[in-house]
């Protein structure tokens, strides 16, 4: 699996929507025309090169909704308004991503007016995430513009990616929100916002004055969603407490070097081990996945027996679909390029007649250790895992493997990809020729310890922290999941 660094106007174009029909300002390089253009020539893309395109919706389904959606586009006279209508979320895959040009995008942010206040989305519904501002931090907004929150949000989760009907995807979109919101009002001068502060129940109303391209920017940094933002920093950090006799141990990616991860992993429970600790709290939330053996390295470390590591690929297609728009480190593919691909895909999976799949042979997974040991540091004491929308790929594999075997309590919320399978592996990046829009697709549909379905959900909570009680914790400033893990350990 691969974890995709995307731009930052690529992430907002690929989410934004818009109500207003007033002419923008022209971006260069684009045209009704040719943003519909290339939308078709994607879903053409992912038809022939997906790995398992049909799983969530139907051939004649998906033909139906993306002729819909280009027939609503071309009604459309605000160019930037088009965003809303990529057919590209149709095939329902969390690892997918179809982006503008990084010019397109800069020319869009700079003819923007800004939303002003960061937010925070949690279960479908909205909170201020800022103290830069007048309305109270931890305020829930009710409506923008007299437009309730759950219609705002509504009319866009379509829009943002994820594994079939995994429902935390909004959750992990609020980032990008008020950039993509501010997209859709693009020359709104204010914002009328109904708001409930924390503490109360009267619903009370604020005008706020929208910002220039600069300003909103700023104020985006200045976002204050309490997490840890040490532990984030680094691919993996730990944290000690000697008075709680418990551990934090964050991994905010599995895309590691085996020795390193071995290094990190080890050092952490032989301190733990050393200072007789009786809990572990894995924080595995912004986790955006990586390779699932190191997944399986850190189960060893808390797992009481061997365990079985199973996971496998297969695909529909080991071809380039289209390989005269295909490219790789900002050029085209060669024919060379084209070619060693072919050739190394050819090598590892084999055609199973019976499904139609190329599956993984034993050459893909070279180094797979299936009946997988415990370490000899490993951990015996009570484990928690924390995850949420963020937990993706390999890090959802870790998730599974933790609850499979009844070895932890999994805290938060629904992870970010599926439980039984994902796409992962290798990506193809495709620049289409009429916008410079570049989409990205996965090769490869992994899929874990044998599964024959995916019904499109991802590990769900043990325990899912209630939302006034996360309310709280936000409102005084506390990470809610951590603290309330901390706060269990604590009773106990």
């Amino acid at each position: 699996m691969k974890n995709e660094l995307r731009s930052a106007a690529g992430i907002f174009l690929s989410f934004c929507w818009f109500t207003t029909q007033a002419q923008v300002k022209e971006v260069p390089g684009l045209s009704k025309e040719a943003i519909i253009a290339d939308y078709r020539l994607a879903m053409d893309i992912l038809k022939k090169q997906h790995p398992n395109p049909y799983k969530f919706i139907d051939s004649l389904t998906l033909n139906r909704k993306t002729d819909s959606l280009m027939k609503e586009a071309a009604r459309q006279d605000n160019i930037l308004a088009l965003a809303n209508y990529s057919p590209v979320y149709l095939i329902k895959d969390v690892h997918l991503n179809l982006r503008w040009s990084a010019d397109n995008g800069k020319e869009a942010i700079k003819a923007t007016r800004f939303f002003p206040i960061p937010v925070l989305i949690e279960r479908e519904r909205m909170f201020v995430n800022t103290k830069e501002t007048s309305l109270p931090f931890g305020s829930e907004i009710i409506a923008v513009n007299h437009q309730p929150v759950a219609s705002i949000l509504n009319k866009m989760s379509p829009q943002i990616y994820a594994d079939g009907y995994i429902k935390t995807a909004t959750d992990r979109f609020f980032g990008e929100f008020q950039t993509a919101f501010s997209l859709n009002n693009y020359d709104c001068k204010t914002y009328v916002i109904d708001y409930k502060e924390a503490s109360g129940k009267e619903v009370k109303q604020a005008t706020l004055s929208s910002k220039n391209a600069s300003e909103g920017t700023h104020s985006s940094r200045h976002a204050f969603f309490p997490v840890n933002i040490l532990q984030r920093s680094f691919w993996i950090y730990s944290d000690f407490d000697d008075s709680a006799k418990s551990a934090v141990l964050t991994v905010n990616s599995f895309n590691l070097n085996e020795s390193y991860a071995y290094k990190e992993f080890s050092g952490f429970f032989r301190e733990v081990n050393k200072r007789g600790y009786k809990d572990v709290i894995i924080d595995i939330r912004s986790n955006g996945g990586g390779n699932p053996n190191i997944s399986a390295l850190l189960y060893s470390f808390i797992s009481l027996k061997p365990f079985h590591n199973i996971f496998n690929y297969r695909t529909r297609t080991i071809d380039i679909a289209y390989p005269e728009y295909a490219v790789t480190n900002g050029r085209k593919m060669s024919d060379e390029d084209i070619q060693n691909q072919k050739n190394f895909l050819y090598q590892r999976y084999d055609k199973d007649d019976k499904t139609g799949f190329y599956i993984g042979n034993t050459r893909l997974r070279e180094g797979q250790l299936e009946n997988f040991p415990p370490d000899k540091d490993a951990f015996n004491g009570k484990v928690y895992v924390l995850t949420g929308g963020g937990t993706v790929s390999a890090a959802t594999y870790f998730a599974s493997l933790v609850q499979k075997n009844s070895r932890g309590l999994i805290v938060g919320k629904e992870t970010g990809s599926g439980e039984n399978a994902t796409t992962a592996a290798w990506f193809l990046t495709y620049e289409l020729p009429h916008t410079k829009s570049v989409l990205t697709v996965p090769m490869s549909e992994l899929y874990f310890f044998n599964a024959v379905a995916d019904k499109g959900r991802g590990v769900m909570p043990d325990k899912e922290l209630p939302i006034e009680q996360f309310i709280n914790y936000m409102k005084d400033g506390k990470d809610p999941e951590m603290t309330f893990v901390k706060e269990v350990i604590l009773s106990r």
